[in-house]
């Protein structure tokens, strides 16, 4: 199903904002790096977005709970050097944590992610756009149930205390994957291998453990990533971690 199928699924149960025109449309894909989807621009053209209650989404009474916006053209800021090289922030949780559908250099709707400050972690939230609109209006029906709220609580506390979506760059070199063996040959010894090219909702990686200014590198569009490590003591205990659960 398409996003705009989608939309109009659930049309009666949302209030859709107005479409864009097409100057509107023109100047918003004068500010990507690509051209815009067709299908993207057709939904911009039915709608630019709609209200949600996010305390429902994320299945909770805490003050999370109040009604805020799913906007098409962005709704905030989102800056993750070396992970995003275009996010356009669809949702924000009103913590500064943000839903960021990834549009690559040439244009293209990837993936969308939660980008959470805290704790500093990178998630696959949806495979596509359309995907997440679905989680969005038919959340007791996404898979897992609720997945933003998965996503957003239980999931980000597994990679910051766990990481287990990465891999020493050493298993990296020596994989059958010939991109990811050659992504791993490129990097320096310091250096994890976050593989999220399955879009499984839920997996992917601390950006944070290393400090602020950890590099983080990614193959071209590809959802695989080197993330460096820098605490004393960090790889000795993910190894002795992993040892343990093999």
């Amino acid at each position: 199903m398409t996003a705009k199928n989608i939309l109009e699924k659930f049309s009666h149960s949302v209030t859709l904002r107005a479409g864009l025109s097409k100057a509107e449309i023109a100047r918003f894909q004068a500010e990507l790096p690509g051209p815009l989807p067709p299908e993207i621009a057709e939904v911009l053209a039915c709608s630019a977005g709609f209200e949600v209650n996010l305390g429902r989404l994320l299945n909770s009474r805490n003050r999370v709970t109040g009604p805020t916006v799913v906007l098409f053209t962005g709704n905030g800021n989102v800056a993750l050097p070396g992970v995003l090289a275009c996010p356009i922030p669809l949702l924000g949780d009103g913590f500064g944590n943000f839903w960021v559908v990834d549009v690559s250099p040439n244009g293209a709707w990837g993936a969308v992610v939660f980008v959470c400050h805290d704790p500093p972690v990178f998630v696959i939230q949806a495979r596509d756009f359309a995907c997440f609109l679905d989680q969005v209006l038919d959340p007791e029906k996404s898979d897992p149930t609720y997945a933003l709220n998965y996503v957003r609580n239980a999931a980000t506390t597994e990679i910051w205390k766990n990481d287990p979506w990465l891999i020493s760059v050493q298993d990296g070199r020596r994989a059958q994957d010939r991109v990811l063996s050659r992504f791993a040959s490129q990097l320096p010894e310091g250096f994890c291998i976050a593989d999220l090219r399955s879009l499984k909702v839920g997996s992917g990686f601390s950006w944070g453990k290393a400090g602020p200014n950890a590099e983080i590198r990614r193959i071209g569009t590809e959802l695989l990533f080197g993330v460096e490590a820098k605490p004393p003591g960090y790889f000795a205990k993910f190894f002795s971690r992993h040892t343990s659960n093999s």
